[in-house]
């Protein structure tokens, strides 16, 4: 215990005391043995056989004990389980999650303690209940009867929880998958009120910083710090002060994992991220980007801070922080081209490495925000490694990754054809099994497209049924019109009637791509398809890859021209926008009124619409 306290490595003695000690653990203590696995721990020092030794000896006294009870009720038990208080229980689980040591004699120890820990739970401090919880999460060892009677106690404790234990706290439930939901609200009730109260310190500090002309301080699967030794004294700023990288990415992280997206929790928590950003490193960059993508949660002045922090530590990042990292930058449509630029330049020597799924997810990425100008080399390797581990991807990936490469307009059908061969065998072997989601349905039918008729491919890639059946089921697929497509409609049908436009029909079906159309009208004769793209449609003022795509296919195999309306071009002409405003107060300056007009004013904004739609048909040449 001397040595592990001082965490001085010892190994010959550790070595050489380990017969010495599991001689004589008949004679431990529970606080003995307690201190035995947790001073091995500590120094990292490998002892199985001594672990294995002290879990035999506390659940064979636990037996003995058991056996003397039955046969003689008023003789003391001797039982060494109940003698095991909180600090033991949670020092002794922490040693055996530290070491990997599961076996089937430590997990009938770990039960016992589990068992043992929820009749004493009222004795737990924060520390030894998030210690234990992170244990046992560790070792992924099932004890729901504990985890629930923990979230409850853990509610009337929480003010005494330092960011460490909330984080270790969260991450255990989340890692297990065990819900908790009173306990994730009660926390993030605290920690929001934590960080607004640390927030408002740091503003008062930067002002304070600044009066004396120094500068801004602003901008400067998960592991966890050891958390075996005993906390210092916390006070009310200290437990506010110590969130720090860590704590902050694997808060979120268990909050997403979870599926509790409090909204204000991750405001509060990607504004203290902004404060301790030069601390993060790649697994918490990765990790906090995952967690905030799949909460949906846009944290843009976060991202675009991270983003160069990314690129500047980009060689530690291993192929999983690169594949989530890209993965959370597209998923929140977040325009990050430096950085996407810089993973496709380095990572290409590194996607030897890069698993299924990763290699799927990486090039996802790059073809959902629509990175055209990714290096060719990255392609080309992401291809060449996907056909090397093609039996180890599942269908779902291999679909995914064959959109990846037709949105970023890789055109060479011999170097795709293993993958479509991939999937023919898989449908022909397993016929009346094969399933894939509407969506992969969707893409494997775009991808078909691409290479049987975009690209002179004198056969179609895929067996005729299956080809047919992902046809039919992308026409399958339901739109509904927004408030944007219903305004323009009417604009559409308010054209004076000399141009000759009118509108034919909304939600239209291309025939012969399976497309769906905002609106069929027709310009003199001529039929037009108008796609009017909301923002859900960009990366900022850029299509994303599935726009890029719908609109080169329709465009290439449509049977009718094709005119899009972005969604900002159009809102700049509606009476809450602030160009319009300027330009209707400057027209009532210029007519020498000042009066709010509202005819006046829905005419001006309708004129100015129509206008709009006919520079827009007369710039396309069709008008």
């Amino acid at each position: 215990w001397a040595y592990a306290t001082a965490v001085h490595p010892a190994p010959a003695l550790f070595d050489a005391m380990i017969p010495i000690v599991m001689e004589k653990l008949d004679n431990f203590d529970s606080q003995n043995l307690a201190n035995t696995v947790w001073a091995y721990a500590t120094v990292q020092h490998p002892a199985p056989q001594l672990f294995d030794a002290v879990a035999t000896a506390a659940l064979a006294a636990t037996t003995n004990a058991n056996a003397t009870t039955r046969s003689a009720t008023n003789s003391s038990s001797g039982n060494k389980l109940d003698t095991f208080n909180s600090q033991a229980i949670a020092n002794t689980v922490w040693a055996y999650a530290s070491m990997g040591h599961y076996t089937p004699n430590s997990k009938l120890f770990l039960d016992a303690l589990s068992t043992s820990a929820i009749k004493k739970l009222n004795f737990f401090n924060s520390q030894e209940m998030a210690i234990t919880l992170w244990g046992c999460a560790t070792l992924n060892h099932s004890s729901s009867k504990f985890f629930d009677a923990v979230s409850h106690h853990a509610i009337q404790k929480l003010p005494t929880f330092n960011p460490q234990e909330i984080a270790n706290t969260v991450w255990a439930y989340a890692h297990m998958g065990h819900q908790a939901s009173e306990l994730f609200y009660a926390i993030s009730q605290l920690v929001i009120e934590r960080i607004n109260s640390l927030s408002s310190q740091a503003m008062l500090a930067n002002t304070a910083t600044h009066s004396r002309g120094g500068y801004h301080v602003g901008n400067s699967h998960p592991e966890f710090l050891n958390v075996a030794s005993p906390p210092l004294p916390m006070t009310s700023s200290t437990k506010m002060d110590t969130f720090n990288s860590q704590t902050i990415a694997n808060t979120v992280w268990a909050y997403a994992t979870v599926g509790h997206t409090d909204p204000h929790l991750f405001n509060a928590m990607s504004q203290l991220a902004l404060l301790k950003l030069d601390s993060f490193n790649s697994q918490e960059i990765a990790n906090t980007m995952w967690a905030y993508a799949t909460a949906n949660h846009p944290a843009p002045e976060f991202f675009n801070a991270v983003t160069k922090l990314a690129i500047s530590k980009l060689d530690t990042f291993n192929s999983q922080e690169i594949a989530n990292t890209l993965w959370a930058f597209a998923t929140l449509s977040h325009p990050a081209p430096e950085f996407f630029d810089a993973v496709s330049n380095l990572t290409v020597t590194k996607l030897k490495i890069f698993n299924s799924q990763e290699l799927a997810n990486a090039i996802w990425a790059y073809a959902a925000v629509y990175h055209y100008s990714v290096n060719p080399q990255f392609t080309n390797g992401i291809l060449w490694e996907t056909i090397q581990k093609l039996e180890s991807l599942d269908s779902e990936q291999i679909v995914n990754i064959l959109w990846s490469l037709v949105v970023l307009d890789c055109i060479n059908t011999q170097s795709v054809i293993p993958l479509f061969s991939e999937i023919s065998k898989r449908y022909y072997s397993s016929q009346n099994g094969f399933q894939l989601s509407r969506e992969a349905m969707s893409q494997l039918h775009q991808a078909s497209m691409w290479y049987s008729e975009e690209h002179s491919c004198n056969k179609s890639l895929l067996p005729v049924q299956l080809r047919q059946e992902c046809f039919t089921n992308f026409c399958s697929n339901e739109n509904t019109s927004s408030k944007l497509q219903y305004d323009i409609v009417q604009a559409f049908r308010s054209l004076p009637p000399y141009l000759g436009v009118f509108v034919i029909e909304e939600e239209s079906r291309c025939q012969r791509t399976g497309y769906s159309i905002d609106v069929l009208i027709g310009v003199q004769q001529q039929k037009v398809a108008v796609e009017i793209d909301g923002p859900c449609h960009f990366i900022g003022f850029s299509p994303n890859g599935a726009t890029m795509l719908k609109q080169r296919q329709l465009c290439s195999l449509g049977t009718t021209p094709l005119l899009s309306i972005p969604y900002w071009e159009w809102d700049m002409l509606s009476s809450n926008s602030d160009n319009n405003t300027n330009n209707i107060m400057m027209n009532n300056m210029w007519n020498g009124t000042s009066n709010y007009d509202p005819y006046h004013h829905y005419n001006n904004e309708l004129r100015l619409k129509q206008s709009y739609l006919q520079q827009r048909l007369q710039q396309a040449s069709f008008l």
